[in-house]
């Protein structure tokens, strides 16, 4: 997916200069691109990626199988055929939004089972360690909710604007009780300039 939104860009970056050296500086402005600020498609690796269990012994995973398409996030509390206590984060690694007056989020999930909706949070003040000792802000974003199936879901254009000047990191936190454990996965997140 990287590859190809790189060859787009060269491709379109190509087309504009070879049309602007056919016409005066006047008669064409070369289009400005939207390059993302931050992308993440899970498709190598995600060491860069905080992974913390809070409570509960099932962690975020690497699915290399059911994103769309290619690998995602995926994190799930039913193991060994029971549903279990969880407080799970995926961090991602500190973004660089200094640069920027406007931002938005946008990114995909999927989900099955019945159980907690999936938290996506953003913070300017989170360093390390547990997540739970820094400030965030809960983000409304628009979740896959169909319980029977996994159905891949934009969350739509999230205005993170009010956090821009500075360094965020953005979260996903699951939980799941003894009872209720929805399966999880997460993909294609993007910020793009606003």
């Amino acid at each position: 997916m990287k590859n190809n939104f790189l060859k787009s860009i060269f491709l379109l970056v190509t087309s504009a200069v070879t049309l602007s050296s056919c016409v005066g500086d006047d008669d064409y402005v070369i289009p400005t691109l939207n390059v993302p600020l931050f992308s993440e498609g899970f498709e190598t690796n995600w060491n860069d990626w905080t992974k913390i269990s809070v409570t509960g012994s099932q962690e975020w995973r690497l699915d290399t199988q059911y994103g769309n398409p290619g690998s995602c996030a995926v994190m799930s509390g039913f193991a060994s055929g029971s549903n279990n206590v969880n407080e799970d984060w995926l961090i991602s690694p500190e973004i660089d939004l200094s640069s920027v007056e406007g931002a938005v989020l946008k990114f995909q999930t999927a989900s099955r089972f019945s159980g907690n909706p999936l938290e996506i949070k953003i913070s300017t003040d989170y360093t390390a360690g547990n997540p739970n000792t820094a400030t965030w802000t809960n983000l409304s974003a628009t979740l896959d909710t169909n319980t029977a199936a996994y159905v891949w879901t934009n969350s739509g254009n999230i205005d993170i604007s009010s956090f821009t000047g500075g360094n965020v990191h953005i979260a996903f936190k699951y939980t799941s009780t003894s009872t209720a454990s929805t399966t999880w996965e997460v993909d294609n997140i993007l910020i793009l300039k606003n």
